[in-house]
Parts: structure tokens; C-alpha cells; sequence
């Protein structure tokens, strides 16, 4: 994939191995921003500690079956996505994370990170994208929504010994990567 300009000298690219730390530390302050509220800490911690420890994170850089990009500006990881293909099939994807820093929502980031995956998974073969969102977590239903994910269950997502349930979403890769709107 080519880096994207975004707004404000900003950038889409694949992450690298070094980026691992950074990514770390950028995951876990977006994921207490968001979740603090309605989650233990201590759930909140032992989730934090599983998944976004620099070594996980340069685990998931490295993955084949994965692609991890990085919106930067200035230097600095303003955003994220991380997808998996991974199915039996090998038709569908699963976007397991997609953040993006407060100061810089309602600008277009996570639509141009949602673009980076699509455009991955389409050269990967994937027709559906799917993903996970908490049940409460507004502001990211109404976007995913807005780009063309349509609701078709639900889920237990465990943080911590916390059982949350997520709506699973999905995404029709078909029409989109042939010139249709999401």
C-alpha cells in the first residue's frame, strides 16, 4: 500500500516493527479513555496487560495473516487498524481494532483507516469484513453504520472476567471494491 495524505501533513502507512512500542502506548490510553468508564479497573488492567504490550503489538506487525496500519502526524500515532484474515474460508476478515485520538475525530481519519483495510482485503480476496463494537459504545455504532457495516448478532467479548456483549457488524466487500459506495 502507498502512504495517504490526510489532512494537517498527516499519513496512512503500514506499521513497522518499530512502531510496536509507540502503538502500545497509544492503544492503552485510547483503551482506557473509552472503556474506563464502564469497566473495573482491574478487568480494564488484566485486558490491557493480554493485549497491548509492545511485544503483543510487534506480534500482530508481524503476523502474515494480519495488517496493522498506522495514521502518524508529526511523528506521532494519531491513529490505528488492525485486521485479520484468518477465516476457514479465506473470504472474510475480522477488523479487530480501529482507534483513532479524540483530537483528531470527525476528521476523516477513520474513514481513511476503514479505506486501508477495505483496500487490503480486497487484494487479499475478502468479500465480508467484520467486526465486534460494544453494545455502548455509541459513536463508533453510528460510524460504522454511517460507512455501511449492517448489525447481524451480537457476541460476549470478555475484558478481564468482565462478560460485555458487542454487536457483530459486517461489511459487504463486494460492492464497494467495485466502485459502489459503502
Amino acid at each position: 500500500m502507498t502512504e495517504r495524505a490526510l489532512p494537517a501533513a498527516s499519513v496512512i502507512r503500514r506499521a513497522h516493527r518499530s512502531d510496536a512500542e509507540a502503538l502500545s502506548n497509544f492503544a492503552v490510553r485510547l483503551f482506557r479513555d473509552t472503556y474506563s468508564d464502564d469497566t473495573a479497573a482491574s478487568d480494564l488492567e488484566s485486558y490491557i496487560d493480554e493485549h497491548f504490550s509492545t511485544e503483543r503489538q510487534a506480534v500482530e506487525i508481524d503476523d502474515p495473516s494480519a495488517a496493522v496500519f498506522v495514521a502518524m502526524a508529526d511523528d506521532l500515532i494519531i491513529g490505528y487498524a488492525y485486521v485479520v484474515v484468518r477465516s476457514a474460508d479465506g473470504r472474510s476478515a475480522l477488523l479487530n481494532r480501529i482507534y483513532v485520538d479524540a483530537r483528531w475525530r470527525g476528521r476523516g481519519l477513520a474513514g481513511d483507516l476503514i479505506d486501508a483495510v477495505v483496500g487490503e482485503a480486497g487484494q487479499r480476496g475478502v468479500t465480508h469484513l467484520k467486526l465486534t463494537v460494544f453494545e455502548r459504545n455509541s459513536r463508533a455504532l453510528a460510524f460504522y453504520k454511517r460507512v455501511g457495516f449492517a448489525a447481524i448478532g451480537s457476541t460476549t467479548f470478555m475484558v478481564g472476567e468482565d462478560p460485555q456483549t458487542d454487536i457483530v457488524m459486517q461489511l459487504d466487500l463486494i460492492g464497494r471494491l467495485n466502485g459502489g459506495s459503502a
